[in-house]
């Protein structure tokens, strides 16, 4: 099993938001030190709920304090920006990190991100079907042209190349029959993020995924299968709940003002989920995050949360968001190294000797 820790960057008014990248930095650090195996940068735009709008920049950042962990993108929004940029920003970071990288990518959610960059949600499959296609190309070593229905590249090779080869491990955010089948097709990872989801569709939609992998001659266990779970540890279940149930909520309302179905939000074809999801947002309470998508509480309960997963989820990378809803810096700390003294040697023994058996 691989830890990693997820950042969303948001900010709950406490602190001057450059703080925020400045812990982020720092924790990083303590991170690589801790021996997590990754972390994990999303792209959002035009709200608290997440201000990183440049993954691949701050990913450059990270490059430069670190020696071994993994820098993920979880995700690279591909339908608001360039393919061939994305390709030659991920080589450079994957150069500068000395072969580093874990690209992700996505379509994006988000209403107002797709309006505040002019695009229509209703193109973001199409969209980013053909910027795969592009990036694949740009992966490709070879000089190539494409004429497609959202961009046009003419005479153009990838320079420089990306370290890792043919290029840095891909990994898709998939919700659906389509994604899942176009990421067997490459040999993809998938990123999962089961908020609001119970076991049995968690199961079900890898179940999906697996069966393409398996039509391709892939093995989905044979890669990288990140999940992703706001995590917090503490010395009891008491103590977690001080903590963590003030961020935890602040995340939930926020994250339900920026869904699809919001108001002043359109729910746009392809995107109905969401506003289901929003709805449920609506209605959460800290007692039942315990059963949807988290894992708060002390080291034993949290690595028994994380031993279910592996076994039933099928995830071999557990992408822990330790900091959610303005978490403060020392209590983010106190939590990452009460994980990995605590948490990880429990999972890993546990794991170990299941399989064994």
């Amino acid at each position: 099993m691989k830890f990693g820790m997820m950042y969303l960057f948001s900010e709950y008014g406490e602190i001057p938001q450059s703080q925020v990248f400045k812990e982020f930095l720092e924790e990083v650090e303590l991170a690589e030190e801790l021996g997590f195996d990754s972390i994990w940068l999303p792209e959002h735009h035009f709200t608290v709920y997440g201000m990183l709008g440049d993954t691949l920049t701050m990913a450059s950042a990270i490059a430069q304090r670190t020696k071994k962990i993994k820098i993920g993108t979880a995700v690279v929004l591909l339908p608001l920006q360039h393919p061939v940029r994305v390709a030659e920003q991920a080589a450079l970071v994957d150069c500068l990190s000395e072969g580093r990288l874990l690209l992700g990518v996505g379509r994006a959610y988000q209403p107002g991100e797709f309006a505040g960059f002019g695009e229509n949600p209703e193109n973001s499959r199409a969209m980013f079907f053909e910027s795969m296609e592009i990036l694949m190309k740009c992966f490709s070593g070879e000089r190539f042209s494409h004429k497609g229905d959202f961009w046009q590249v003419e005479d153009v090779q990838l320079y420089p190349a990306p370290v890792q080869d043919p290029h840095p491990p891909i990994y898709m955010a998939a919700v659906s029959p389509p994604s899942y089948k176009l990421a067997a097709e490459h040999g993809l990872s998938i990123l999962r993020g089961p908020r609001f989801t119970s076991m049995e569709l968690v199961k079900s939609q890898f179940a999906e995924y697996s069966k393409y992998m398996n039509e391709a001659g892939r093995d989905p266990m044979g890669i990288d299968q990140p999940l992703l779970m706001q995590t917090f540890v503490a010395e009891s279940d008491g103590d977690a709940k001080n903590i963590a149930e003030k961020h935890a909520m602040w995340y939930h309302e926020l994250l339900q003002s920026v869904l699809p179905g919001a108001p002043g939000k359109k729910i746009h074809k392809g995107y109905e989920i969401y506003d289901t999801v929003r709805q449920k947002h609506a209605k959460v309470t800290y007692d039942q995050l315990a059963d949807w998508g988290s894992a708060f509480g002390t080291p034993e309960h949290v690595a028994e949360r994380i031993i279910t997963y592996a076994q039933e989820a099928q995830t071999n990378h557990w992408m822990a968001e330790m900091k959610f809803g303005g978490m403060n810096h020392e209590d983010t700390m106190r939590s990452m190294r009460l994980f990995a003294q605590e948490v990880i040697p429990r999972v890993n023994d546990r794991l170990g000797k299941d399989a064994a058996a």
